[in-house]
């Protein structure tokens, strides 16, 4: 009996492949199932599981034309805005540019008619000053002669010890005033 399980264990170790490929009675039945079964698993894919994954396609490619669709529209609303925006920034800075150059022109006219005001008053003033000055010339040179002869008399004087004629010292200054 030792013997017998031995081969018997040994008969079972021989088979060295997959068991129901052993058995070559049975393949074709096997092969059968197979077919039936792969071609039942076929037709449920394609009648249930198929037309779900393709509804699921579509419906994200519809998802995605129309999420682009929209992003495209507010891209071109945001352009339009952005163009909008830059117009009226333009229309603020030329509307600024404006004001100061009137702003401008205005302080300009303020300043030149203040100006005027000024150098007719400065000029009337120095036309007064300048006659004062002609005045007060025409005096101290009226003056000038008189002290110049009592000058030139009491120096003679005392240079010569001899008191000169008024008549010599008046031809006397008078030359050396005309030059």
């Amino acid at each position: 009996m030792e013997q017998e399980a031995v081969e018997h264990a040994a008969g079972e170790h021989a088979s060295s492949g997959f068991p129901p490929f052993d058995q070559i009675d049975t393949f074709p039945s096997q092969v059968f199932w197979l077919v039936v079964t792969f071609g039942l698993l076929y037709f449920c894919a394609s009648l249930w599981l198929l037309p779900k994954v393709q509804k699921t396609i579509a419906n994200r490619d519809g998802a995605i034309a129309k999420d682009v669709a929209e992003a495209a529209a507010a891209s071109q609303k945001a352009d339009a805005a952005t163009k909008a925006l830059e117009a009226r920034i333009a229309e603020a800075r030329a509307r600024s540019r404006d004001t100061a150059a009137k702003a401008k022109a205005e302080a300009d006219k303020k300043v030149a008619a203040e100006t005027a005001k000024v150098e007719a008053d400065l000029a009337t003033r120095l036309g007064a000053a300048e006659a004062r000055i002609a005045d007060v010339r025409k005096k101290a040179m009226a003056n000038v002669s008189t002290v110049a002869e009592d000058a030139a008399g009491a120096i003679a004087e005392k240079l010569s010890g001899v008191k000169p004629s008024a008549d010599a010292v008046k031809k006397a200054v008078a030359g050396a005033m005309r030059g």
